[in-house]
């Protein structure tokens, strides 16, 4: 087992952290038929803006060739529209629809429920500090 050292450390704790989100997350998309991934880039996508479909590859580091895959399920099911750029017409784009966009905020405040058993610990100003930290380690 690890050390206590290991235990406490900044590195070990967002690993374990991150492990429990993705955990919950695992279980918020097979309850929606949908991949991890498939949940990815519905959560990452934003409102009502086109994203060619090879970004989709840099957002979910994963690659392109299982971005056709992620992106027919989710047009499939109405989540995603695709559509040519019109500028380049090589270039293929996605973009959420209404359905998406419902499905994401679903998403969102399931994730925020589930996350609020362990924030509720922290005071307010603990989780505003908190938030500010994970937004400049997130940059």
């Amino acid at each position: 087992m690890n050390s206590p050292a290991v235990k406490e450390s900044t590195s070990w704790l967002l690993l374990k952290i991150s492990l429990q989100a993705k955990k919950e997350l695992i279980r918020i998309a097979e309850e929606y038929d949908l991949s991890v991934m498939q949940l990815y880039t519905v959560l990452f996508l934003e409102d009502h803006v086109q994203v060619p479909m090879h970004s989709i590859s840099t957002i979910l580091s994963c690659d392109p060739s299982n971005v056709t895959g992620i992106v027919d399920k989710l047009v499939g099911a109405s989540y995603l529209e695709r559509a040519e750029n019109p500028t380049d017409r090589r270039v293929k784009t996605i973009m959420l629809t209404e359905k998406g966009l419902a499905l994401r905020e679903e998403i969102v405040t399931r994730i925020e429920s589930s996350n609020a058993l362990q924030l509720s610990n922290l005071s307010e100003h603990e989780k505003a500090t908190l938030n500010t930290l994970l937004q400049k380690i997130a940059q």
